[in-house]
């Protein structure tokens, strides 16, 4: 697996960049087609996934250097940079980009439900590039399905600098392919949304549902990650911590407004 892909005339295409923008692209027009089904105001709704956009890069940027510390998280914005960014906080600051466009364009209505179908399948291409790239590893393990990384591969590097590794070694350890668990939830909420998407009877709450699944999901896939921190609190990471507080926050919503509403 490399990060690289080499194509003709010498050009040379990093496989997390190009996974994450084919994820986008699938994204934008899962999204249009439900804003279609819904006959909501469709040039007011895609001018807000630009704002989804923008505020999903400045997101993923800050949520990363708040949990995990960045030198260079203004150039990563400024250039459109999206190598090691958060999934969380693209979703957090896409949400919030979201929110200000609709204000810009006087668009008042909920429209969390038709990123809800949107985000899932997105998220399993980009993870695609997670995959070939490396990044998002998980602990070392010796399951049927663990996976060896090649030599300067951030795992590999891990590895090496933990003494893990004898000095001939040219794969990394086998660890949980994060990517691959990742990649097989998004697409089963993906088919589990499309199920429920007409369900619910409060707006909003299936983009709610999308956000409880995810982070109950991720909650328990940071055990097997290795690349997000150690615990500081019971064993729990920082971002587990994070988690259970928009866990609790998404259940305490439901129940106030969705299971009371007759």
């Amino acid at each position: 697996m490399s990060p690289l892909i080499n194509l003709p005339l010498d050009i040379t295409i990093s496989s997390y960049n190009l996974f994450f923008m084919i994820g986008i692209y699938i994204g934008i027009i899962i999204f249009y087609l439900e804003v279609k089904r819904k006959k909501w105001d469709i040039e007011n709704l895609m001018f807000s996934m630009s704002g989804c956009f923008l505020g999903s890069i400045v997101g993923a940027s800050l949520f990363n250097t708040i949990l995990f510390g960045s030198n260079n998280t203004f150039e990563k914005i400024t250039d459109i940079n999206i190598s090691g960014m958060s999934v969380l906080g693209g979703i957090l600051g896409g949400f919030i980009g979201v929110e200000i466009f609709k204000k810009l364009v006087g668009h008042k209505e909920s429209t969390g439900d038709a990123f809800a179908i949107a985000i899932p399948i997105g998220h399993a291409i980009g993870r695609i590039g997670c995959f070939l790239s490396g990044c998002c590893f998980g602990k070392v393990c010796d399951l049927p399905w663990g996976i060896h990384y090649p030599e300067n591969s951030i795992p590999f590097l891990m590895h090496k600098h933990a003494n893990s590794l004898p000095d001939t070694a040219t794969l990394s350890l086998a660890v949980h392919p994060i990517p691959l668990y990742e990649i097989t939830f998004n697409i089963i909420l993906f088919i589990v949304l499309i199920k429920l998407r007409d369900y619910f009877k409060v707006n909003g709450a299936l983009f709610r549902f999308y956000i409880f699944s995810y982070c109950l999901f991720r909650f328990f896939e940071e055990f097997l990650r290795a690349d997000t921190g150690e615990g500081i609190f019971l064993g729990l990471k920082i971002i587990q911590i994070n988690l259970l507080i928009s866990i609790t926050l998404i259940a305490y919503w439901f129940n106030k407004n969705e299971f009371r509403k007759t």
